[in-house]
């Protein structure tokens, strides 16, 4: 059913004021035929307008502190952590203008959402993320608004679920009973980290020395397109590694898109961290939108489609005083109700104050964390920080996973010296392996099944057989 556009008149625009950006007819993926041969085509112009090009400058740096300010005395009190803060945010801004601290865009978001009918009573999330364990915190947020999510990850968001995955989540959704019809909300983020020093893809990771990488697996496919080239990059649809299937899915459409949007084997090379995850988001929810408009009836649901790029503001280690903080940079939001499809502007919505951020962040439904201004601080530590950070309300972000807990292992450290102190020197030491040898014997068991009975070995087997046919 096709898409009517919205009248600006209709009872779903009263609730709250929004920004409506534009109106439109069909599904956006549909939305007309566009040139190859330009470096990026009208679609990709749009959303990222204001963003670094697909071949930024070398060595182009995030702004200093004072950029674009007039000098000013040095900041005094509750002046160094807003400035500290706007320091921080403008690192990432540089590179995502649209960014917004992640409690901050989660209360925009649903308010934006509940103005034209959604809420976590009727309608199903639909996320698609990073399968990376430190995207979880964006999860979690998600869930705490909408319940229990559906899950479609894959390495570095590619979507690889099809359209029976979606409509596995689609079929799960709550049916109004007055009107039968279901809601169902898409989310859709590629990861990047940006530290805060404000060098990318770097991160450190709790119990990992060193740096590690995010996104992982956007970095990796951005080294093998430059190592192989561009053309040898765009495989044929549908072909792809058996041992390395999602990587091999990932690489190839990447490469497509940066082929269809009139990127050339220089341009690659050119290309940084975050221009690929910006090449990588408009990949995975062009994607998605063209998975909705297989899988989804606009006459008996209404849906809206978030999608942007989740950003990771950590500390360049992980214990160390800088606060991890996390940033969503909001693409799309479209919002289709009764067949009517509307833009939303996020930006266009105030932000929380941080003591209303911090009531947020620390009341029951939340699952734990927070601190800030108005909450109480941790035993023995200083609250977390929570505060204004120019257009944005910034708190920091501890995982929600118990040995991420940068507050956590923070104790537990200060616990194990006291420790030590306590035995005095040449204490300790022995190991914690069990000392019962005849318990833990009994724990061995035989090996379960075959080693050659993997589906790498069946698939094999088959292309041996004589009778193996390739069904068209």
């Amino acid at each position: 059913m096709p898409l009517r556009p919205c009248n600006p008149s209709t009872p779903a625009f009263r609730p709250v004021a929004l920004s409506v950006t534009a109106q439109g007819r069909g599904h956006s993926h549909h939305a007309g035929a566009r040139d190859p041969r330009q470096a990026l085509p009208p679609k990709a112009q749009g959303r990222t307008r204001a963003l670094p090009g697909l071949s930024p400058s070398p060595g182009t740096q995030a702004p200093a502190p004072d950029e674009e300010q007039a000098p000013i005395q040095k900041p005094r009190g509750i002046q160094t952590e807003l400035a500290y803060l706007r320091q921080r945010t403008r690192i990432i801004t540089h590179h995502f203008p649209s960014a917004l601290g992640v409690d901050d865009f989660m209360q925009r978001m649903e308010i934006a959402l509940y103005a034209f009918g959604f809420s976590g009573d009727n309608s199903i999330a639909m996320v698609n993320l990073c399968r990376d364990e430190v995207t979880l915190t964006l999860k979690q947020k998600i869930d705490q608004v909408f319940g229990s999510s559906f899950n479609t990850n894959g390495l570095g968001g590619v979507l690889t679920c099809g359209v029976s995955g979606v409509r596995a989540g689609l079929s799960h959704a709550p049916v109004s009973k007055g009107s039968g019809k279901e809601r169902y909300v898409f989310f859709s983020f590629p990861h990047i980290s940006i530290d805060s020093r404000g060098r990318q893809g770097t991160i450190s990771r709790p119990g990992r020395p060193g740096q590690s990488c995010a996104c992982g697996a956007l970095d990796g496919a951005l080294a093998d397109i430059r190592r192989t080239g561009l053309a040898a990059a765009c495989k044929v649809p549908g072909v792809h590694e058996p041992l390395d299937p999602e990587m091999t899915i990932l690489k190839q459409r990447l490469a497509r898109r940066l082929r269809y949007e009139g990127v050339g084997e220089e341009g690659v090379q050119a290309l940084d961290l975050v221009a690929m995850t910006q090449v990588a988001e408009r990949t995975i929810t062009d994607d998605l939108e063209y998975l909705i408009s297989q899988t989804v009836d606009p006459a008996r649901a209404d849906y809206a489609v978030v999608t942007g790029v989740q950003i990771h503001s950590w500390g360049t280690s992980f214990d160390d005083d800088a606060p991890n903080l996390e940033f969503v940079a909001p693409s799309t939001i479209d919002v289709v109700t009764n067949g009517c499809k509307t833009h939303v502007d996020l930006l266009a919505l105030p932000a929380l104050t941080p003591r209303q951020i911090a009531l947020l962040a620390e009341g029951p439904e939340s699952g734990g964390g927070g601190g800030g201004g108005a909450g109480p601080a941790r035993p023995g530590r200083p609250p977390s920080v929570c505060n204004s950070a120019g257009h944005t309300t910034l708190r920091e972000i501890d995982p929600p996973y118990m040995y991420a807990s940068a507050a956590q292992r923070e104790d537990r450290m200060a616990r194990i010296a006291a420790y030590a102190q306590a035995l005095g020197p040449g204490a300790g030491g022995e190991g914690d392996t069990c000392s019962w040898p005849g318990w833990q014997s009994r724990l061995r068991a035989h090996e379960p099944h075959r080693a050659d009975d993997s589906s790498i070995h069946i698939d094999q087997a088959s292309l041996d057989m004589a009778d193996w046919k390739i069904q068209p």
